[in-house]
């Protein structure tokens, strides 16, 4: 395999959602700025509404731009990249393995664990490229209106929303190096992000979830705290740090995995053919 062969090949793999996200982060984010203004002296109303107020972080009001950004974009949009990330985690290894083209590349002269650290490398890439195509969506929204959010600000914000996505990139990569197939993986993912997703949100207006809420790495990869008081090193070195842990026992369990050649998951089609395979009841010989 040629030098960084495999990591345009999962460039390849992911182009079509990566396009998609790019398209909407950058068309979101200079909507966004753009109706900022229109909409600026009612915004404060929204305020009394409790419902807004898991959304708004650190900002404190709805109708501040930070607020704004925080709640329309910040809030929602790293949901869209931790889905690429789900997409591309789980379908790099027990994709490949469903597939019948995983062991067609460890026949070639690679390693495991190089072929888990190129494909992460890859989907790292494809995800950078996608969160950046929001910051020309801002600079279009602030050619067209004035607003007060600075472009150094705007680009930690969206820069912050990586160490997040690629915990749970980590996670998928796990769970496709650890599970028996893609399935069982993508669920487990999925679970975990609307369970965090929901930690943070629902805790932010529930007493008693303020202290639960800390343990959700959406509570740290916060966008108003970027947008409000600047980057923070420490919150995003935490969640690296995690999602680099969370990397290395994929490539432990990668190296651990017996590969398949093809499918190993359970599925209503592989359920039925098993049943058509199974051999009938011998009828005893007549008296």
């Amino acid at each position: 395999m040629t030098r960084f062969g495999l990591l345009r090949k999962t460039l390849r793999d992911v182009r079509t959602s990566t396009v998609a996200v790019a398209v909407v982060m950058l068309i979101m984010a200079a909507f966004d700025i753009v109706l900022y203004p229109q909409f600026e002296e009612s915004l404060a109303d929204f305020d009394q509404m409790g419902f807004y107020e898991g959304f708004l972080g650190e900002a404190g009001t709805f109708a501040s731009p930070e607020g704004f950004l925080s709640a329309e974009f910040f809030s929602w949009i790293p949901l869209l990249l931790i889905t690429v990330a789900i997409i591309g985690g789980t379908g790099a290894l027990a994709g490949e393995e469903a597939a019948g083209t995983l062991d067609l590349l460890l026949a070639q002269p690679i390693t495991r664990r190089r072929l888990v650290l190129e494909k992460t490398a890859g989907l790292s890439l494809a995800l950078l490229v996608a969160a950046l195509f929001s910051i020309p969506g801002f600079a279009l929204g602030k050619l067209a209106v004035d607003f007060e959010i600075g472009y150094v600000r705007l680009v930690a914000a969206v820069l912050n929303m990586m160490p997040v996505t690629l915990l749970y990139l980590a996670l998928a990569l796990w769970g496709s190096a650890a599970l028996p197939g893609r399935g069982p993986a993508a669920i487990v993912c999925i679970g975990a992000v609307v369970a965090a997703y929901f930690l943070n949100t629902v805790g932010a207006v529930v007493d008693v979830l303020e202290v639960p809420r800390k343990l959700s790495p959406f509570y740290w990869a916060d966008g108003s705290h970027v947008l409000v008081h600047g980057f923070d090193p420490l919150r995003a070195g935490g969640l690296l740090a995690v999602a680099a842990a969370m990397l290395a026992l994929a490539v432990v369990s990668f190296e651990k995995r017996d590969i398949a050649a093809g499918s190993r998951g359970l599925s209503l089609r592989r359920l039925l053919r098993l049943r058509e395979a199974r051999p009938g009841p011998v009828d005893s010989p007549a008296k």
